[in-house]
C-alpha cells in the first residue's frame, strides 16, 4: 500500500490554483479546434459557444484549397528532422568525447561550447544570411537547415552530464575488451541514455518546427514556406476575407504533429528532465 498525505487546505489551494493555470493554457488551444470546426460564416455572427452546433471540415478544405497548406507541412517536417539529425549527429559523439575521452584542451573546448550559450542567435543573422546567398542556397530548405543545426551547445551540455553519470567501470570493462571509443559509444553509452536521447530529440524538433524569423529571411517561394511561416502569409492573404475558420484549421495543423509528438515521447523526456532521475538502460 502507498502512504498517501493528507489532503491539506494548503495542499487544496495549490491543486485548485495548478488547475486553474492548466486551464488558462489550455483553453486558447481548445478555442482553436472549436474555430476549426465551425463553419466560417457562424464564427462572427453566433452567440459564444463551447463547441459549433454543426461541426464541419470544409474549413480544411477551403485551407487546402487556397494555400499550399500540404507542402508547408511536409516542409516543417523535412527541416525538422533534418535539424535534429543534424543536431543529434553532432552532439552526440561531441559529448561522449567531453565526458569519457581524454585529450588536450578537453575542458578548455567544452567549456567554449557553453559559452555559446551566451552569445544571441540574432548576433549571427548578419553574417549567416550572407554566407547563405554566396552559398546559393537562399530560397532553399538546405538554407534553413543547416544554419540552425550549428546551435549545439545545450545539447552537447545536457547529453555530456548524463555520459558522465553512467558507471566509468563500464567503460573500462569494454575498453579492455578490445572496444574503441566509437564502439563504447554505440554498444553501451547510447543503449543507457535513451530517455536523454528523446528529450533532445523532441526539443531539438519542436525548436526547429517553430523557426520562424529565420526561415522568414531565407524562404521567399510560397511552395518553400513551413507551416509556422504559412500561417502568417494566410493571415495576410485572407485578412480581407476574413476567413477564420481556415485560419484556425491550418493552425490546428500546425499543432498536432507537436502535440503527437509529445504525447508519445513525453514519459522519457520527464524522465531525463527530472532532477536527481538519472540515466537507465
Amino acid at each position: 500500500m502507498i502512504d498517501r498525505e493528507p489532503l491539506t487546505t494548503s495542499r487544496i489551494g495549490a491543486h485548485l490554483v495548478l488547475a486553474c493555470a492548466a486551464l488558462l493554457t489550455l483553453f486558447p488551444l481548445f478555442w482553436m479546434v472549436t474555430t476549426a470546426f465551425t463553419p466560417n460564416d457562424l464564427i462572427l455572427s453566433r452567440a459564444v459557444r463551447f463547441w459549433p452546433e454543426q461541426p464541419t471540415l470544409d474549413n480544411f478544405r477551403i485551407a487546402f484549397a487556397r494555400h499550399p497548406v500540404g507542402l508547408w507541412l511536409w516542409n516543417a517536417f523535412v527541416v525538422s528532422s533534418l535539424v535534429t539529425l543534424g543536431k543529434l549527429a553532432i552532439s552526440l559523439p561531441a559529448a561522449f568525447a567531453f565526458a569519457r575521452m581524454e585529450f588536450r584542451g578537453r575542458d578548455a573546448m567544452f567549456w567554449l561550447v557553453v559559452a555559446t550559450l551566451t552569445f544571441p542567435s540574432v548576433i549571427g543573422i548578419v553574417p549567416t544570411f550572407i554566407a547563405v546567398v554566396k552559398i546559393g542556397w537562399f530560397d532553399t530548405l538546405a538554407g534553413v537547415v543547416v544554419p540552425s543545426i550549428a546551435y549545439v551547445g545545450f545539447y552537447i551540455f545536457f547529453l555530456r552530464q548524463n555520459f558522465r553519470s553512467l558507471p566509468a567501470e563500464m567503460f573500462e570493462a569494454a575498453e579492455l575488451d578490445g572496444a574503441g571509443p566509437l564502439r563504447q559509444l554505440v554498444q553501451i553509452a547510447l543503449p543507457n541514455i535513451r530517455p536523454a536521447i528523446a528529450a533532445v530529440s523532441v526539443l531539438s524538433f519542436l525548436g526547429a518546427w517553430n523557426i520562424y524569423f529565420w526561415s522568414l529571411l531565407v524562404l521567399e517561394s510560397p511552395e518553400k514556406k513551413t507551416i509556422t511561416i504559412g500561417i502568417k502569409v494566410f493571415s495576410d492573404v485572407e485578412a480581407s476575407n476574413q476567413l477564420w475558420g481556415p485560419l484556425m484549421a491550418t493552425a490546428l495543423l500546425g499543432v498536432l504533429p507537436i502535440l503527437a509528438l509529445f504525447l508519445v515521447a513525453q514519459r522519457s523526456m520527464l524522465e531525463a528532465l527530472a532532477p536527481g532521475s538519472g540515466s537507465k538502460g
